[in-house]
């Protein structure tokens, strides 16, 4: 069954860079994903950085990671005739994803209202900055400046430079998922009305939704800022150095005792009572940290994450893509997979991150330009409009979760099936087992953690005594009567409980089953404690998440990203597995590792490192591409914008805003001349920035076409326009809480 769950569905790939990812997710699942490419290709084809084969042909390995198992079809969407090709295409297809500006296809007669009128169950899904409404919705963006405006890259880096930014393009990957999210749902909606829908992606919002941002400023008035590595709530829970490189230490209070105890001289003061509370030990990180670097500086890095994980402490090596490449586990689940491309040859590059029953979907060639031909087969009529009325409770209205999720990845999974209409019934235990985030800076209520409230809102909440002897029969009845169950547990705890696989087959045989725990439910490593942030460590995307050479020690985020991409994924299984269910009337098990889900994200860069065998290095806010493209200081405390020149055009415009020194300067005339005079450059710019106000400088040279933004805080986007305008910032009335203001 493995790739099978979309198995019959196609889509029309209309999307570049910023979308790409969309397609792939869909046509490893299954889906026919065919390509719309311009006359030439697809510029994505001719990115940088290349792989190059043992005849000399190369391979982008961005195209390979976003376009590997789809078709290729060339269309001039510019052309009378191609438009009108692109329309008989749309009379057959069931999906179409693009990432043109706002406007741009309805300018071509190709936009959603247009496609509806061929097909009506057609979905479409727009990828875009700021989405298809708002006053920003037209400003000039790419994926630097979207992860500026979201206020994800503040908070990212070290706080004593400037904002970093991850590798690779997450603002465009990130929006991808959520956009497959939207039409998995809307393609749910419509196998029950015949109707379509146009489901609109804005990567402001999606990476708005990340790390609290808005709810800590609008509700407590507190700007999250950059912290490198250190985590903001536990100590020690940071990088620290080995003898042969860097780890990830992860300890809480329910660690706290087990960690002394492998510590054997440890200090006597941290004996002391005190040091139990989280509270305590994060504000004291300065006297403890020191005292645990000591300790772990004695080890190597397979030494004392050994030693740790025997004591079911979160600790993992800091890897680089080759080491997570290599990594035992990594081989043995068979994460990076061998691929045969047309044109290319065989290398190796990552799967999707799940496996399904019991095998991982394949790799797919990357397809050579228009080779694409209908092969007659007859595709079935789109089903006739059964209503165009809403029930108003969201798509997934019908849809039945049963959820034994805590802390972060599984329970932003299921507030996102929630939010889409799903019926989410989160599950506890009433004896000791209560998710950790309900007591989160609360005391001992739990009902008074906002943190909880934001990742748990529309959700009925269940709590059974596991321990009484008919508290399985009580979760086995709600099993009965649900599409799909979940849960994030560490790998052995549900064959405990009777919530294994085989066991819920049992009470309903055709039931959804997803598992995500860290690093999967096989392998040699299955059974290794993991957190968000050193799941970010051990996959080499902290390494990857600096700026040029600071890798020693590497800083990366103390954002819990993999919590986030984990989440979505789940989405996106639970929806396509029930949609795979419905047809076939069969049912699956998904093992989704989180530690694969975060590799995923970084997939070109995998590939390069298994490919060449040379590690990646750190690039932080440049381009390989294209100069200037950076984050630039700007007037008051820790303010900054970012700005890019993707073209001669928007070159031309940024220099004669800089003026003198610039314009007509030999070093900057062509884009390898600014290549090779970055440094200078972006010096030049930085000094033009540093006296500005940051909203100023992106009006100015978004007025002249320039891709532009602010580097924003919880502050400015609580304030921003734009979300506002989208209902993206919403006041929630909470019987305990009062009125909390969350992100939508």
């Amino acid at each position: 069954m493995s790739g099978e769950f979309l198995k019959g569905y196609r889509a029309l790939d209309l999307t570049g860079l910023s979308g790409q990812m969309a397609g792939r997710m869909l046509a490893d699942l299954g889906m026919e994903v065919i390509k719309i490419e311009p006359p030439g290709g697809d510029p994505v084809r001719n990115l940088a950085p290349f792989i190059t084969a043992a005849n000399g042909a190369r391979l982008s390995t961005a195209f390979a990671h976003l376009n590997a198992g789809k078709a290729s079809k060339v269309v001039d969407l510019d052309s009378d005739a191609g438009r009108a090709a692109f329309g008989k295409l749309v009379q057959t297809a069931d999906v179409v994803l693009e990432s043109f500006q706002p406007g741009e296809l309805d300018a071509k007669g190709l936009g959603y209202k247009d496609l509806a009128a061929i097909n009506p169950g057609i979905v479409m899904a727009s990828i875009t900055c700021f989405g298809q409404t708002g006053p920003k919705k037209n400003l000039v963006a790419n994926d630097l400046v979207a992860l500026a405006e979201s206020g994800f890259l503040y908070i990212s880096g070290d706080p004593a430079l400037a904002p970093c930014k991850p590798p690779e393009t997450q603002a465009y990957y990130f929006a991808s998922l959520f956009a497959t999210a939207g039409v998995l749902a809307a393609l749910y909606r419509r196998e029950r009305t015949g109707q379509g829908d146009h489901v609109d992606s804005s990567m402001q919002e999606t990476l708005g939704t990340q790390e609290h941002i808005v709810r800590l400023w609008a509700n407590e008035k507190q700007i999250l800022k950059r912290a490198g590595s250190q985590h903001g709530s536990v100590a020690p829970a940071r990088i620290f150095p080995c003898r042969d490189g860097f780890v990830y230490l992860y300890v809480t209070r329910q660690h706290w005792k087990l960690f002394l105890s492998v510590w054997k001289d440890h200090p006597a003061v941290f004996d002391a009572p005190a040091w139990l509370n989280n509270v305590y030990r994060r504000e004291h990180a300065d006297e403890l940290n020191p005292a645990v670097e000591a300790f772990l500086s004695t080890f190597t890095m397979a030494e004392i994450t050994e030693l740790l994980q025997e004591k079911g402490l979160p600790c993992v090596p800091v890897n680089t893509p080759m080491g997570f490449a290599n990594d035992e586990h990594v081989q043995g689940r068979g994460f990076m997979a061998p691929v045969e491309h047309a044109g290319f040859g065989n290398t190796k590059q990552p799967a999707m991150p799940f496996v399904i029953d019991g095998a991982r979907p394949a790799v797919g060639s990357v397809p050579l330009l228009d080779s694409w031909r209908d092969d007659g087969t007859k595709r079935a009529a789109p089903a006739a409009v059964k209503s165009t009325a809403t029930s108003g409770n969201g798509p997934l209205n019908g849809m039945r979760i049963v959820s034994f999720d805590h802390v972060l990845a599984g329970p932003y999974g299921t507030t996102i099936l929630a939010e889409l209409g799903a019926d989410v019934v989160k599950v506890e235990s009433s004896k000791g087992g209560m998710d950790p985030f309900r007591f989160f800076g609360t005391g001992e209520d739990p009902n008074l953690s906002p943190r909880f409230l934001e990742f748990n809102r529309n959700k009925r909440s269940f709590t059974v005594n596991l321990k009484h002897p008919k508290g399985q029969g009580v979760l086995h009845d709600l099993v009965a009567k649900a599409d799909a169950v979940l849960d994030n547990y560490s790998v052995d705890v549900v064959e405990r409980i009777g919530l294994a696989y085989h066991q819920l087959c049992k009470v309903k045989p055709d039931i959804v089953n997803l598992r995500m725990p860290g690093l999967g439910t096989t392998g040699p490593k299955r059974h290794f404690s993991t957190v968000g942030v050193n799941i970010t460590s051990f996959t080499g995307l902290t390494y990857m998440w600096n700026h040029p050479g600071n890798t020693h020690p590497p800083i990366g985020s103390q954002t819990v990203f993999p919590d986030y991409v984990s989440g979505v994924l789940c989405a996106i299984i639970i929806i396509s597995g029930v949609l795979f269910r419905d047809r076939q009337k069969k049912g699956a098990f998904i093992d989704l590792a989180q530690s694969e889900a975060t590799a995923f994200m970084i997939g070109a860069n995998l590939m390069e490192a298994a490919s060449s065998g040379i590690n990646p290095e750190p690039i932080g806010n440049i381009s390989v591409a294209i100069a200037p493209h950076n984050c630039y200081p700007c007037q008051g405390e820790d303010r900054w914008c970012v700005i890019a020149a993707e073209n001669e055009q928007q070159w031309s415009a940024l220099e004669k805003i800089l003026g003198r020194g610039v314009v007509g300067s030999g070093r900057f005339k062509t884009n390898a001349d600014r290549l090779q005079n970055r440094q200078v450059l972006d010096g030049i710019i930085a000094q033009w920035t540093e006296s500005k106000d940051a909203f100023a400088v992106r009006d100015q040279l978004q007025k002249a076409g320039v891709p532009a933004g602010v580097v924003q805080t919880g502050e400015d986007l609580v304030n921003d326009p734009q979300l506002n305008d989208r209902g993206f910032i919403v006041a929630v009335d909470n019987p305990r809480l009062g009125r909390v203001v969350l992100p939508n």
